[in-house]
Protein backbone atom coordinates (compact mmCIF):
# COMPACT_ATOMS: atom_id res chain seq x y z
CA UNK A 1 0.00 0.00 0.00
CA UNK A 2 3.19 2.61 1.08
CA UNK A 3 4.62 1.61 -2.23
CA UNK A 4 1.07 3.19 -3.85
CA UNK A 5 1.50 6.22 -2.56
CA UNK A 6 3.22 9.30 -4.05
CA UNK A 7 4.27 12.37 -1.75
CA UNK A 8 2.63 14.79 -3.68
CA UNK A 9 4.76 18.19 -3.41
CA UNK A 10 3.70 21.43 -3.43
CA UNK A 11 4.94 22.00 -7.29
CA UNK A 12 2.54 18.53 -8.06
CA UNK A 13 -0.31 20.55 -6.60
CA UNK A 14 0.98 23.35 -8.53
CA UNK A 15 1.27 21.87 -11.79
CA UNK A 16 -2.53 20.06 -11.44
CA UNK A 17 -3.88 23.48 -10.78
CA UNK A 18 -2.30 24.51 -13.98
CA UNK A 19 -4.21 21.31 -15.60
CA UNK A 20 -7.15 21.99 -14.64
CA UNK A 21 -7.71 25.56 -15.36
CA UNK A 22 -6.40 24.65 -18.87
CA UNK A 23 -9.14 21.95 -19.10
CA UNK A 24 -11.99 24.63 -17.72
CA UNK A 25 -10.21 27.59 -20.24
CA UNK A 26 -10.96 25.18 -23.18
CA UNK A 27 -13.84 23.71 -22.10
CA UNK A 28 -15.23 27.35 -21.42
CA UNK A 29 -14.31 28.61 -24.82
CA UNK A 30 -17.28 25.74 -25.81
CA UNK A 31 -19.34 26.39 -23.42
CA UNK A 32 -19.47 30.70 -24.30
CA UNK A 33 -19.63 30.13 -28.13
CA UNK A 34 -23.30 28.20 -27.40
CA UNK A 35 -24.31 30.54 -25.36
CA UNK A 36 -23.45 33.35 -27.34
CA UNK A 37 -25.18 31.98 -29.71
CA UNK A 38 -28.69 31.35 -27.52
CA UNK A 39 -28.51 34.53 -25.62
CA UNK A 40 -30.56 37.47 -26.39
CA UNK A 41 -29.02 40.24 -25.36
CA UNK A 42 -26.83 41.84 -27.84
CA UNK A 43 -24.05 43.32 -24.94
CA UNK A 44 -24.01 39.91 -23.67
CA UNK A 45 -23.56 37.72 -26.83
CA UNK A 46 -20.59 40.66 -27.38
CA UNK A 47 -18.84 40.08 -23.95
CA UNK A 48 -19.22 36.08 -24.13
CA UNK A 49 -17.52 36.57 -27.92
CA UNK A 50 -14.72 38.87 -26.57
CA UNK A 51 -14.12 36.49 -23.71
CA UNK A 52 -13.46 33.58 -25.96
CA UNK A 53 -10.17 35.70 -27.48
CA UNK A 54 -9.72 36.22 -23.26
CA UNK A 55 -9.61 32.71 -22.98
CA UNK A 56 -7.65 31.73 -26.11
CA UNK A 57 -5.03 34.42 -24.50
CA UNK A 58 -5.38 32.12 -21.39
CA UNK A 59 -4.63 29.01 -22.83
CA UNK A 60 -1.51 30.55 -24.65
CA UNK A 61 0.12 31.29 -21.18
CA UNK A 62 -1.08 28.80 -19.44
CA UNK A 63 0.75 26.68 -22.39
CA UNK A 64 3.75 28.45 -22.20
CA UNK A 65 3.41 28.09 -18.03
CA UNK A 66 3.67 24.32 -18.45
CA UNK A 67 6.12 24.20 -20.68
CA UNK A 68 8.11 26.47 -18.92
CA UNK A 69 7.56 23.93 -16.00
CA UNK A 70 8.36 20.72 -18.45
CA UNK A 71 5.18 19.95 -18.27
CA UNK A 72 3.17 18.90 -21.49
CA UNK A 73 -0.75 20.99 -21.38
CA UNK A 74 -3.51 18.90 -21.77
CA UNK A 75 -3.63 16.04 -19.56
CA UNK A 76 -5.58 17.60 -17.10
CA UNK A 77 -9.55 17.06 -16.18
CA UNK A 78 -11.67 19.80 -14.70
CA UNK A 79 -15.03 18.04 -13.55
CA UNK A 80 -16.86 21.22 -12.43
CA UNK A 81 -16.57 23.01 -15.85
CA UNK A 82 -18.23 19.73 -17.57
CA UNK A 83 -20.62 19.92 -14.81
CA UNK A 84 -21.70 23.47 -15.18
CA UNK A 85 -21.84 23.07 -19.14
CA UNK A 86 -24.25 19.98 -18.83
CA UNK A 87 -26.42 22.44 -16.58
CA UNK A 88 -26.20 25.20 -19.34
CA UNK A 89 -27.82 22.37 -21.76
CA UNK A 90 -30.29 21.94 -19.39
CA UNK A 91 -31.08 25.33 -18.70
CA UNK A 92 -31.46 26.11 -22.20
CA UNK A 93 -33.84 22.98 -22.70
CA UNK A 94 -36.12 24.24 -19.82
CA UNK A 95 -36.15 28.23 -21.12
CA UNK A 96 -37.79 29.27 -24.06
CA UNK A 97 -35.43 30.63 -26.73
CA UNK A 98 -35.49 34.12 -27.45
CA UNK A 99 -36.08 35.31 -24.00
CA UNK A 100 -34.55 37.15 -21.57
CA UNK A 101 -35.20 34.43 -18.83
CA UNK A 102 -32.85 32.79 -21.18
CA UNK A 103 -30.38 35.77 -20.37
CA UNK A 104 -30.68 35.40 -17.27
CA UNK A 105 -29.67 31.63 -17.20
CA UNK A 106 -26.93 32.47 -19.30
CA UNK A 107 -25.38 34.95 -17.29
CA UNK A 108 -26.14 32.87 -14.14
CA UNK A 109 -23.73 29.68 -15.50
CA UNK A 110 -21.15 32.15 -16.87
CA UNK A 111 -21.00 33.80 -13.26
CA UNK A 112 -20.29 30.80 -11.52
CA UNK A 113 -17.55 29.51 -13.91
CA UNK A 114 -16.41 33.25 -13.88
CA UNK A 115 -16.12 32.81 -9.82
CA UNK A 116 -14.47 29.18 -10.50
CA UNK A 117 -11.76 30.57 -12.38
CA UNK A 118 -10.84 33.36 -10.21
CA UNK A 119 -10.30 31.36 -7.26
CA UNK A 120 -8.26 28.72 -8.97
CA UNK A 121 -5.98 31.72 -10.05
CA UNK A 122 -5.83 33.25 -7.04
CA UNK A 123 -4.69 30.29 -5.86
CA UNK A 124 -2.42 29.04 -8.24
CA UNK A 125 -0.75 32.88 -8.16
CA UNK A 126 -0.27 31.78 -4.20
CA UNK A 127 1.79 29.00 -5.53
CA UNK A 128 3.62 30.36 -7.91
CA UNK A 129 4.79 33.37 -5.29
CA UNK A 130 5.40 30.39 -3.06
CA UNK A 131 7.59 28.59 -5.30
CA UNK A 132 9.79 31.38 -6.68
CA UNK A 133 7.53 31.43 -9.91
CA UNK A 134 7.86 35.65 -10.45
CA UNK A 135 7.69 35.09 -14.68
CA UNK A 136 4.77 32.63 -14.11
CA UNK A 137 2.93 34.96 -11.53
CA UNK A 138 2.83 37.73 -13.81
CA UNK A 139 1.30 35.54 -16.05
CA UNK A 140 -1.33 34.33 -13.79
CA UNK A 141 -2.16 37.73 -12.61
CA UNK A 142 -2.72 38.78 -16.35
CA UNK A 143 -5.18 36.14 -16.36
CA UNK A 144 -6.82 37.18 -13.23
CA UNK A 145 -7.23 40.60 -13.86
CA UNK A 146 -9.02 39.36 -17.62
CA UNK A 147 -11.63 37.11 -15.37
CA UNK A 148 -12.27 39.89 -12.73
CA UNK A 149 -13.04 42.97 -15.29
CA UNK A 150 -15.52 39.92 -17.17
CA UNK A 151 -17.05 39.24 -13.88
CA UNK A 152 -17.64 42.85 -13.30
CA UNK A 153 -18.86 43.28 -16.87
CA UNK A 154 -21.26 40.55 -16.43
CA UNK A 155 -22.94 42.43 -13.41
CA UNK A 156 -23.43 45.25 -15.43
CA UNK A 157 -24.67 43.79 -18.17
CA UNK A 158 -27.26 41.68 -16.01
CA UNK A 159 -27.96 44.75 -13.82
CA UNK A 160 -28.51 47.41 -16.69
CA UNK A 161 -30.09 45.22 -19.41
CA UNK A 162 -31.16 41.31 -18.39
CA UNK A 163 -32.80 41.84 -15.32
CA UNK A 164 -34.92 44.19 -15.87
CA UNK A 165 -36.01 42.34 -19.39
CA UNK A 166 -36.96 39.20 -17.48
CA UNK A 167 -38.92 41.55 -15.40
CA UNK A 168 -40.49 42.89 -18.00
CA UNK A 169 -41.49 39.65 -19.47
CA UNK A 170 -43.32 38.46 -15.98
CA UNK A 171 -45.38 41.43 -16.03
CA UNK A 172 -46.59 40.51 -19.73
Amino acid sequence: MADELKKMRLQDFFIEGLEEVYDAERKFIKCTAALGIAAVNEELQRLLSTHSTITEKHLGHLEAILNRLAHQAGTGICELVTCMSDKASEMMRRTETGTALRDVAILHLIQIIQHYKMAIYRNLIALARETKHSKITVLLEDCLNDEIKTGADLIEIGQRFIYPAAKAEDLK
